[in-house]
């Protein structure tokens, strides 16, 4: 198993965050293979970086770059809905970015590794919380 990066943990990188870039050097201790990154946690840090325009654009990108893309897929979109049914029924309110997240975490097997505990709501995905 492998794990996968959501936004909070990009940020947490990019700032230097020293709790952070400990938990993530023991996590990959047990998981050594390259972090892989949901389309969404990419496009919210690109934005990001985009919107802010920092002086070390080039070099973050870079960073970012190193991160093996997840793609989209039509199975992808099977878990979305389903997830997005269950939690709706349920009365349990999840962003459709966190949902997008998960299905593409549950697709590809992967634990996502994230600073936000909303992701904590979804059994059917394997996290780690920092």
């Amino acid at each position: 198993m492998s794990l996968a990066f959501d936004t909070s943990i990009l940020i947490g990188i990019e700032k230097k965050d020293k709790k952070t870039i400990d938990k993530i050097k023991g996590l990959s201790k047990s998981y050594p293979l390259t972090p892989q990154l949901p389309f969404i946690s990419h496009f919210e840090y690109l934005f990001g970086l985009k919107k802010r325009k920092p002086k070390k654009f080039n070099e973050l990108l870079s960073v970012l770059r190193k991160f093996p893309l997840l793609q989209i897929t039509e199975k992808t979109s099977d878990i979305l809905s389903d997830l997005k049914l269950k939690y709706d029924r349920q009365g349990i309110s999840l962003s459709l970015a966190d949902l997008l997240i998960a299905s593409q975490v549950i697709e590809n097997n992967l634990i996502l590794a994230t600073l936000d505990k909303d992701f904590e709501k979804i059994e059917e995905m394997k996290c780690v919380i920092l």
